[in-house]
């Protein structure tokens, strides 16, 4: 799957429920978010903002996404809202590719994603240690994601997502 479907198909509004366990406290948590993905060409002018800091050439923009959150950890009171851009580079010829990672409260992050038999995986390094992510789909209207927290070599936290599309498929482009 070319990288510019698969992120097309992340579009849309969706429903999560996740699980993350803290592997060094020993506890776990659940959480609901509600999602809502919009699919950015590669023309749009705030990816391209979002990756002037990195130092990144606009015309290697493949696509991106903008993702609104509005989320809530069980036993907490307080929702958490937020809008994060995600800028998806073009890929090499091996089908890896650099993906920023920007929200309006913290400066942009640099990864890497690759796509493997229909699962997306994005690895970001960042002051906690590494984040790997993985994302694929059950079906059109069903995702899984799982990401865990390392540092060094250990695993410190990891958590597991279901996610549903609300209303019908996105319609074939």
């Amino acid at each position: 799957m070319e990288i510019v479907n698969f992120f097309e198909t992340l579009a849309g509004k969706w429903f999560s429920q996740r699980t993350i366990h803290n592997l060094a406290s020993q506890s776990s948590q659940a959480g609901e978010s509600n999602l809502l993905i919009e699919f950015l060409p590669a023309t749009d002018s705030d990816l391209a903002q979002a990756c002037a800091p990195l130092g990144h050439d606009p015309s290697h923009i493949a696509c991106g996404l903008r993702i609104h959150q509005d989320s809530q950890l069980d036993g907490d009171s307080k929702k958490v809202q937020s809008t994060s851009l995600m800028v998806v580079m073009t890929p090499t010829d091996a089908g890896a590719g650099t993906l920023v990672q920007a929200a309006s409260s913290s400066p942009a992050l640099q990864g890497s994603y690759r796509v493997e038999d229909d699962v997306l995986t994005i690895v970001t390094s960042t002051d906690a240690g590494q984040i790997e992510e993985r994302l694929w789909f059950a079906n059109p209207n069903l995702r899984m994601r799982t990401s865990v927290l390392k540092t060094g070599d250990a695993v410190q936290i990891a958590s597991f997502c279901s996610e549903i599309r609300m209303g019908a498929a996105k319609p074939a482009a």
